[in-house]
């Protein structure tokens, strides 16, 4: 992984993230590493591994159902097909 920054700013009840010099690459390890963050702190505050990896798969799909429906409305950038 290259030298890159990930800010993530919370006002106000929303969530901002600004990338500088970051591959796609790089933003899905950092996914991947923040994944085993949340996992792991569930787990030091009494969740069983069953409920974190149950929690975790929810989360994910809860993410990939956003990423649809953003792509059927049709993203600014893009636009659907």
């Amino acid at each position: 992984m290259q030298d890159c920054k990930l800010i993530v700013t919370v006002r106000d009840n929303k969530v901002n993230f600004q990338g500088q010099e970051i591959s796609m690459e790089e933003l899905a390890q950092i996914a991947g590493f923040l994944q085993v963050f949340v996992g792991t702190e569930g787990l030091k505050r009494g969740l069983d591994l069953d409920d974190v990896k149950n929690n975790m798969l929810d989360i994910h799909l809860a993410a990939m159902d956003t990423i649809e429906e953003q792509f059927r409305e049709g993203f600014p950038e893009r636009g659907a097909p």
